[in-house]
């Protein structure tokens, strides 16, 4: 274990940069709007309609994912995290962040970094110009009704979304160049596994975390947490069936071929969210986690 059970009570600030419902409100209030072509683009894609079928929760919630970093485990393979909760193991995988994301995780296309082209963004970058997130939107929001625009929305969603920086104000980073090749091409994008991307962009941020500590929390530090956490979020209460049934509600209605972040929503507590002195008093001793499945029952882990 990286931490010692005197540290499980400690808290940090996580500040999430997986902005999905500013990056959603900013695609619904451009002018003029996205056509419905644009707009059935992003929810009729195979991948991406999970995210906007969820239920929209203004605030993450994500100490429920710091009480599992706090019981990680160190292990030899390097494709995968454990977590030990009261003695029980929980696995976070790919196959978890596929079931409960829906994004593909399939393998990578040969050579997929130097996939898609570059024509889209030197016709609206000049050479040297800087290609941040908030540059992006920039252009997103003054381009109006331009042919491009679907793709710059494309490359603005995959950058607010898929896997935001973690610098941002100050000197912050360009877009990933992946995404910004990714969109010369749209069906490349329909097809790429962004689930794979995506798990292994938080797994480096996890064992990023774990160094950066040194098994020891320094209370009231501000984590930045960027890449798309939702699947690690949710993990807890998909796996600890107790958790779930406490904060978690059932989405009436959702599809069968939903994912399992649209099938239930955190319920209202009338705060931004769930402390994490009061997961652990739900936690409690606990020893009870099921196995992921994409079936109707709860997820959890094998």
């Amino acid at each position: 274990m990286f931490f010692k059970p005197t540290e499980y009570r400690k808290q940090i600030k996580l500040g999430t940069r997986c902005m999905i419902p500013s990056a959603i409100k900013t695609l619904k209030n451009l002018k003029p709007k996205l056509s419905n072509a644009e707009m059935s683009w992003f929810t009729e894609h195979p991948q991406f309609r999970h995210i906007f079928h969820m239920k929209i929760e203004t605030n993450h919630r994500v100490q429920g994912m710091w009480m599992l970093l706090l019981r990680t485990a160190g292990i030899e393979k390097l494709r995968e995290v454990w977590f030990i909760v009261n003695g029980v193991p929980i696995r976070y995988g790919l196959r978890e962040h596929g079931l409960i994301s829906g994004l593909f995780c399939q393998n990578y296309p040969l050579g997929y970094k130097e996939l898609g082209g570059t024509r889209f963004v030197d016709r609206h970058f000049k050479e040297g110009e800087p290609r941040r997130l908030e540059d992006v939107k920039k252009k997103l929001v003054n381009m109006g009704s331009h042919k491009d625009r679907l793709k710059m929305a494309v490359l603005f969603f995959l950058a607010s979304v898929v896997c935001a920086q973690t610098k941002v104000g100050h000197k912050p980073n360009d877009v990933l160049e992946v995404f910004q090749r990714a969109v010369d091409d749209l069906e490349y994008c329909k097809s790429f596994p962004w689930g794979r991307f995506s798990y292994d962009y938080m797994l480096k941020e996890i064992s990023h975390t774990m160094k950066h500590f040194g098994g020891v929390v320094k209370e009231k530090t501000l984590w930045p947490l960027p890449g798309f956490c939702v699947p690690l979020e949710l993990l807890a209460f998909e796996a600890i069936p107790k958790l779930g049934i406490a904060f978690r509600e059932t989405v009436v209605g959702a599809g069968r071929d939903c994912s399992r972040m649209c099938k239930s929503y955190f319920k209202r507590n009338g705060m931004t969210g769930v402390s994490l002195f009061v997961i652990n008093k739900e936690l409690g001793n606990t020893t009870v986690s099921l196995p992921v499945n994409c079936g109707r029952t709860r997820v959890g882990i094998k």
